[in-house]
Order: structure tokens, then sequence, then C-alpha cells
């Protein structure tokens, strides 16, 4: 990763990097993904799986529908709106 994509990246979170070092912030993204290819290159063949999301004691809840906040207030923290929805710029 370069730091222009860490760039890219921050403005899409609408984060500011200001005074912060992006080529630093590529170091450790860079670091983050090695280790993310290291494990994919695990072999796991044979491996017996030894947890299960049954195995939990998980407390699930019956969904209800429960009223819908407005448009306007869906929008009110929203950076840009347009017609009524969300605005977000593509030529990122």
């Amino acid at each position: 990763m370069e730091r222009k994509e860490v760039e890219k990246i921050y403005k899409l979170a609408n984060l500011s990097l200001e005074g912060k070092d992006a080529d630093k912030l590529a170091d450790k993204f860079n670091k983050v993904l090695d280790f993310v290819e290291d494990i994919f290159e695990v072999d796991t063949d044979g491996v017996k799986e030894f947890e299960l999301i049954s195995n939990h004691d998980a407390a699930f809840r019956e969904d209800k529908q429960g009223e819908s906040i407005s448009r306007s207030a869906a929008l009110s923290n929203a950076k840009d709106t347009e017609l009524g929805f969300f605005k977000i710029d593509w030529k990122l």
C-alpha cells in the first residue's frame, strides 16, 4: 500500500490525516496485510475444527419491528445530501 491509497482510505472514511504521517500509516497497513497473507498460506488440511458458533450459549432475541426515524433525522449528520438521499462522491 502506498501513501496515495492511505489518503484515499481516509477520505472515503471521512477521516482527517492532519497531524498523521501517511507514509508510516502505509507501513502499518502493509504489516497487517503481510500478516493476513501469511495466515492464508497456512496449510490447514487435516486440522479439526475446534470451535463452532453452535457450541456457544448465545442469547438470541426475537426481531421486533419498531418505529423508523424520519428521513431528515437520518440525513441530519450526512456530509452531503441530494434529493433526500446520501450523496457520495465516487470520483475519489
